[in-house]
């Protein structure tokens, strides 16, 4: 069982500089990032994880660019993976993508992490001139082509969105045959993405018994597109706050399928999601500052990690 981390959204170097550092000292699996452009100012209800569809940060609060943000941390640290929960594919051109997480493949050695989504904002998807109702099919032509690009000689691609030829793409990413793609989302529509071209399905803000209703029909999917089941992992996304390490409660600002409890709670809930086939859980942390994410990730660390390690 391997655990990883959501990097906070803040703006201060230095001190996403000690948490990716820090997550690295101490043995997490990944540090991931998530993924804003621009906030509607009017306020949204199409936010799918809270129940009135309401934005959880305020709309004035900073999001670093991701992939800069990605580049940043890659140079920051030496073995943790780093990548992105999710990246919305509609917002920027794929082939740029492509060479963007290709690039950083390399410079890190092999350990990026393409997480991907469709994005849920309507404003946000239109005000990068994109069509809100194609975003789905949009991002499946997306993913073919990061695939091509990163794994063909001579690319080649003729798609409704997109299409290019006599073309050469390198360099290829380290991780082979490609980087790990992590599809996020939680209906149907993102189960029957990750069935065709995921290796990892990656929910957030969902809870373990959500994610074990929904394996059935993901193992058919990947069978129908013959694909083996086993080939895809299990990651589940949720906010954790511990009751018991001296942080006042934030349940103010959790959103669904947030885990709220004491250590031996979190421990617990590890031992239940690895029973129900969860292969990798990634938390990020509702406090205020990069220092008090780093001392509630110690505290993971101390007393949650070696658990999740002996899980295997």
């Amino acid at each position: 069982m391997e655990i990883g981390l959501g990097v906070p959204s803040v703006i201060d170097a230095k001190g996403l500089r000690r948490y990716a550092q820090r997550a690295d000292e101490l043995g997490f699996e990944s540090v991931l990032a998530g993924d804003h452009v621009v906030l509607p100012t009017a306020g949204t209800n199409q936010y799918p994880y809270t129940a009135d569809g309401s934005f959880i940060r305020h709309t004035d609060e900073p999001f670093l660019e991701t992939m800069t943000l990605l580049g940043f941390l890659v140079a920051c640290t030496e073995n943790i993976k780093v990548g992105s929960t999710v990246i919305i594919l509609p917002y920027r051109n794929p082939v740029v993508q492509a060479k963007m997480f290709a690039s950083l493949d390399v410079l890190s050695n092999g350990r990026m992490i393409c997480g991907v989504g469709v994005g849920s904002l309507e404003k946000e998807i239109e005000t990068l001139e994109k069509p809100y109702s194609e975003r789905g099919p949009m991002s499946d032509e997306y993913i073919q082509i990061f695939k091509t690009l990163w794994t063909e000689q001579h690319p080649e691609f003729h798609g409704k969105y997109y299409s290019f030829d006599g073309i050469q793409f390198y360099p290829k990413p380290v991780q082979e045959p490609h980087i790990p793609i992590w599809v996020g989302g939680h209906t149907r529509l993102a189960l029957r993405r990750t069935a065709m071209y995921g290796d990892c399905w990656h929910p957030s803000r969902q809870t373990p018994d959500f994610v074990a209703r929904n394996l059935p029909y993901l193992r058919q999917q990947t069978e129908r597109a013959g694909r083996d089941p086993s080939s895809i992992t299990i990651s589940l996304k949720r906010s954790l706050h511990f009751t018991d390490i001296g942080f006042g409660e934030q349940q103010s600002v959790l959103s669904g399928g947030s885990l709220i409890g004491t250590t031996q709670d979190v421990i617990d809930d590890l031992h239940y999601c690895r029973e129900l086939g969860i292969d990798q859980l990634t938390y990020d942390f509702r406090v205020r500052t990069p220092d008090d994410c780093i001392k509630v990730m110690e505290h993971l660390a101390d007393r949650v990690l070696p658990v999740a390690k002996r899980l295997g």
